[in-house]
């Protein structure tokens, strides 16, 4: 069970590969702009490594990546309270599984705040399972997001809806083999996350929808993708959603920007995307991400890097 002392980092275990990570998008309900935000720790090598990206208007908009940043002292001394940092990035905890506040200082800002509008939602505990290569504790919220950004000089308001996760434990990248990890908003009454880890080829399914005021566990899914310009990169999407009740959810999704992460042979696809959810009462529209992570071989990485070198220029151009 999630309680308010979750959100403050863990005791480590003897692994070289135990990490904990904070993590925050919010995608406006126009459908223009994405924006991801991570602040993790790797333990045993005393690294603290953060990440904002964020999509507007169908492009790569902007990109702040400080990784490996040495650490002094433990990084389970760090106070969620009194901020965690890497270099000008500043996410701070204001009410234990409610209010967190993110901030980027200098030339490139933002200041917004994300408050829950779900209760957390325990992986561990309520939902499914995870690969033995995903850290073992995993807790996710809904929530709305507010403030604003200015990204190479031009001031955006923040009124957006968003997902929030907390992670600790053992992330074997070495080992991993890959995963669906899709969630979307509808407004502050209904979202969904869809969390599908891959193990010996087999994929397991974890996530939650939350309706009529409560979260329901998924007991199975379907994701059917649609490959965009290459494989591995999606641009329509059809998930069947099943709870543990049996109720089952059928939600269309379209991408409408993405952008490519690489970490080793390791490829993370994040997609921005809008999501159609038909409901008995009616059509529902929502907005959030398709995240769509495999292992690539040498030659799809040699294939895909001119696209990787485009949209890092196109998101640190100014």
């Amino acid at each position: 069970m999630i309680t308010p002392q979750d959100e403050w980092l863990h005791p480590v275990g003897s692994s070289a590969h135990w990490q904990e990570s904070f993590y925050f998008n919010w995608a406006d309900p126009g459908g223009r702009s994405f924006t991801l935000a991570r602040i993790g720790y790797r333990f045993a090598a005393r690294r603290t490594e953060a990440l904002i990206v964020s999509l507007r208007d169908g492009e790569p908009d902007f990109l702040y990546a400080p990784v490996n940043l040495a650490h002094e002292g433990p990084c389970s001394d760090e106070d969620p309270r009194r901020g965690l940092r890497a270099r000008g990035f500043l996410v701070t905890l204001e009410e234990p599984l409610r209010r967190w506040r993110l901030q980027l200082e200098g030339r490139d800002a933002m200041d917004v705040v994300f408050e829950a509008c779900t209760p957390p939602f325990d992986y561990r505990a309520d939902g499914g399972k995870l690969a033995s290569t995903m850290t073992g504790h995993h807790f996710e919220q809904s929530g709305r997001v507010s403030g604003w950004t200015a990204f190479k000089g031009r001031r955006h308001a923040i009124e957006a809806f968003g997902q929030r996760d907390k992670s600790w434990g053992v992330r074997d990248w070495g080992r991993l083999e890959g995963w669906n990890w899709i969630s979307g908003q509808f407004g502050e009454d209904r979202s969904f996350n869809l969390t599908q880890t891959v193990e010996g080829g087999r994929a397991f399914d974890n996530g939650f929808v939350h309706r009529d005021g409560a979260n329901h566990a998924v007991s199975e899914a379907r994701v059917d993708f649609r490959w965009g310009r290459q494989r591995h990169r999606p641009s329509e999407a059809r998930l069947e959603i099943t709870e543990a009740g049996g109720a089952t959810h059928v939600i269309q999704a379209q991408a409408l920007a993405s952008f490519p992460l690489v970490r080793g042979r390791v490829w993370i696809e994040e997609t921005h995307a809008r999501f159609a959810w038909e409901m008995p009462t009616g059509r529902r529209e929502g907005h959030g991400v398709m995240e769509h992570v495999w292992r690539a071989g040498p030659l799809a990485l040699v294939r895909r890097a001119p696209r990787v070198a485009r949209d890092l220029w196109r998101a640190l151009r100014r």
